[in-house]
């Protein structure tokens, strides 16, 4: 007996917060983020402002003879930042020739298989993609803000509003890093906030110098973290990770699981001081988009200052922010139902200096 329209939307709608649950969970860089924070703006505008911290608030003296007069620091030490927060839809549909061809139970779960659950896979790995690599292409959701900022000559942009903007990681020294990252000048650039600039390793050598850059980056983020202590998360390509991996002795590789559903590992990892270094196929896949190319990419992430903001909050109406599903619609002229995936978020960080990239990491 073909499978109705209605049954596979009714089975979609229950499979939709597993759906969501996965999209987020099943990648250990979008579960950190949501993890640690998200901020739902139900109304007003898709530009969202919000305050981000450069520095700690107070002021040291000394004391000699233990007369002396301090003062409580005053210091300005957040500012205002702004980003956009894109709306991405991925339209898929569903054949009626594939529906009368399915047959009952086992044929809702071929097609939910076959149909949602594939679109929530790829929804959910050119989001990723974007994010860790900035690819580009308005089809690959250009709207998300990426991590991969390239340099101040070569930058690589997202463009969340119609208007390139500069990736959030440049890599190169602090002395060099001059972009604008959400609406805030780096601290080199003309007129830049102080204390707004990421952390960078340049490694020539993994067997030469990769580890000790990996060690002084690490600190580096640890030393500038204003609290928020030390970076927990680290993505990086696969040769990247097995330089690291073979590098360690047999007695000292911990490595880290996460079970996902049905107790299957989706994340495996290694530690590196108190750091979780994940690799990620997109780094490998996207390696074009880095100003470095192949040469390997690490990315050090405190994902305390990491946190989404979405847009939307009604599923009757403007759908409610973050992650929505949408349909069946009869698609005029074609023998096809049409179903959406709706997603309204954007990726922010408060303090960039917490956080690291590190280039050069896949030389041996």
């Amino acid at each position: 007996m073909p499978v109705p329209v209605d049954a596979l939307n009714v089975a979609t709608i229950h499979l939709l917060p597993k759906l969501e649950d996965l999209f987020f969970d099943d990648h250990v860089f979008l579960r950190r983020i949501v993890e640690s924070g998200v901020d739902k703006r139900k109304s007003g505008g898709e530009y969202a402002a919000f305050t981000v911290v450069i520095d700690g608030p107070g002021n040291i003296a000394k004391l000699v003879t233990g007369s002396e007069a301090y003062s409580y620091g005053r210091r300005n030490i957040t500012r205002q930042a702004r980003v956009y927060i894109p709306t991405h839809i991925y339209a898929y549909a569903v054949e009626g020739e594939a529906l009368r061809h399915a047959d009952g139970e086992t044929g809702i779960a071929n097609l939910l298989e076959l149909y949602p659950e594939k679109a929530n896979l790829d929804f959910r790995q050119r989001a990723v993609a974007q994010m860790l690599t900035g690819n580009g292409a308005a089809a690959n959701m250009d709207g998300l803000a990426t991590l991969n900022g390239g340099t101040s000559a070569s930058p690589v942009t997202y463009s969340p509003d119609g208007s390139a903007l500069t990736g959030l990681f440049q890599f190169e020294d602090k002395s060099a890093q001059t972009a604008t990252v959400q609406s805030l000048v780096k601290e080199a650039g003309t007129s830049g906030t102080t204390g707004w600039y990421n952390q960078f390793g340049n490694v020539t050598s993994f067997a030469t110098n990769g580890k000790r850059t990996m060690r002084s980056t690490y600190n580096a983020c640890v030393v500038r973290s204003a609290g928020y202590g030390n970076p927990t998360l680290g993505l990086t390509d696969s040769i990247s990770f097995n330089n690291y991996y073979e590098s360690l002795d047999d007695q000292v590789r911990y490595a880290t699981r996460t079970s996902g559903e049905e107790g299957k590992d989706i994340d495996e990892g290694l530690m590196f001081h108190k750091l979780e270094l994940f690799e990620d196929p997109s780094i490998d896949d996207n390696a074009a988009q880095f100003a470095h190319g192949s040469d390997g990419t690490m990315y050090f992430l405190n994902p305390k200052t990491w946190f989404m903001l979405t847009l939307g909050g009604d599923s009757k109406m403007e759908t409610k922010g973050f992650f929505e599903a949408r349909g069946p619609f009869k698609l005029e002229g074609r023998d096809a139902w049409g179903f959406e995936l709706v997603a309204s978020f954007q990726l922010a960080c408060r303090m960039l200096k917490a956080n690291a990239c590190l280039k050069g990491t896949a030389i041996l």
